[in-house]
């Protein structure tokens, strides 16, 4: 007689009495985590759902633990799948509301980046408990959400940090101002989150990086076979680049197509960008004819350091590589993650700090400029305004020469120090 195969996640257990019990054991991916802060546990989420399911014993009578095994393992999948309550989200319930909206032309026309962001947080709302034993927030009426409700939910929000209290509260205020202007159909007609005195940026961003500190981590990441990761920090401190324009990033619905290409770089002449957020092109001169103490012309390099990085580069990549930054081991773009974990690895072997973040270097490299005496940025960094005069003023070539001209004079000064 065959025997039955035990459901998954089940397991037998000796009990008293030579007797064997059954118990059922959530996998580690479906297991309560306990939150850092308070030290309570905190049950699982997917899809804006909490785990319907916890570890329980099962009995000794096997026909009952094949049922409810059975049971347990049909929740467990439909709540992994997304497929747990699905068309029985009550209409007009926050969980309805936030689901709604990333219908929204509102929603849908922002970049892939934003929108997972976004529903990142809408997700972790929905399931969000705002008292212990209380319905979790997204089977709440939307309409019923009010001002102290609002103010309630972002203290409470707050035990797992100001960062993201106050961007969950800019994601609601968002929806809730979206709703109001459709309330014949969302039944909101005003907006909670509106007028709670939190500033629309964070109050801590990414520190800027230092020029010591760029040297040391492009030293570093070569020293442990990272090429890539060397040349890639010189575009975003030398050429303010952003991260995901210097790594070539794709959204994860391939709607953007990233990354600086070797056609566009002239050795000792310039190098062409495109700022993927605004748009913008940017060509970057790398070098200026001055005249000499002999009072002949010579040619004075204005990015250094990148071009070497570069001339690197081009020596261990492929010949018909079109991207610049290419992973070693793949030879294709990073994934974010990878990159991620590659940069952290070589922070730790440089003794770098930890809040040192890629962005850093671009962040690092506007600073620089400002501290040489100049305030607009533009024909460099790609920006579509200037914040702090508000000023239209054309980004050209001459400009973007200027600018590197006194970003070098201003560095040989640091060095002469």
């Amino acid at each position: 007689m065959a025997i039955a195969r035990l459901p998954a996640y089940v397991r037998p257990m000796k009990l008293a009495g030579d007797k064997t019990g059954y118990y059922f054991e959530l996998p580690a991916w479906a297991r309560p985590t306990k939150d850092p802060k308070t030290g309570k546990l905190a049950p699982a989420v997917r899809h804006g759902q909490a785990c319907p399911v916890i570890s329980t014993a099962l009995g000794t009578d096997l026909a009952q633990v094949h049922a409810k095994g059975a049971a347990l393992n049909a929740a467990l999948r439909e709540w992994r799948t997304g497929e747990m309550g699905q068309g029985r989200i009550a209409e007009g319930s926050v969980a309805w509301l936030f689901q709604w909206y990333r219908e929204q032309e509102r929603f849908t026309k922002n970049k892939a980046k934003t929108r997972k962001d976004y529903k990142a947080l809408m997700d972790m709302l929905v399931a969000f408990e705002p008292k212990a034993g209380q319905p979790p927030l997204g089977k709440r009426m939307a309409s019923k959400v009010n001002a102290t409700v609002a103010d309630k939910l972002y203290q409470k929000l707050k035990e797992k940090g100001d960062r993201q209290a106050s961007y969950a509260m800019q994601v609601c205020r968002l929806v809730w101002t979206w709703a109001a202007r459709h309330h014949r159909v969302t039944g909101v007609k005003e907006n909670p989150f509106k007028g709670m005195g939190l500033s629309s940026t964070a109050a801590k961003g990414n520190r800027e990086t230092s020029r010591a500190e760029y040297n040391l981590y492009r030293e570093t990441a070569r020293k442990l076979g990272f090429q890539s990761m060397a040349t890639a920090a010189a575009l975003c401190f030398e050429c303010c680049q952003r991260v995901w324009d210097a790594f070539g990033f794709e959204d994860p619905d391939g709607r953007e197509h990233r990354g600086i290409e070797w056609a566009g770089y002239r050795p000792s002449q310039e190098i062409s960008l495109v700022q993927s957020k605004t748009g913008n092109p940017v060509t970057l001169p790398l070098s200026i004819v001055v005249i000499g103490e002999d009072g002949k012309p010579e040619t004075v390099s204005l990015y250094p350091e990148l071009e070497e990085e570069l001339a690197r580069s081009r020596a261990v990549v492929a010949a018909d590589a079109e991207v610049i930054v290419l992973e070693e081991r793949s030879g294709k773009k990073y994934r974010e993650r990878r990159m991620s974990s590659v940069h952290r690895k070589i922070c730790v072997e440089a003794g770098l700090p930890k809040d040192m973040t890629f962005t850093g270097f671009r962040h690092g490299g506007i600073t620089e400029i400002g501290d040489a005496g100049e305030d607009d940025v533009r024909a460099v960094s790609g920006h579509k305004t200037l914040a702090v005069t508000r000023i239209y003023n054309k980004a050209n070539a001459d400009k973007a020469r200027r600018i590197a001209t006194v970003r070098r004079a201003h560095v040989r000064e640091l060095a002469d120090v």
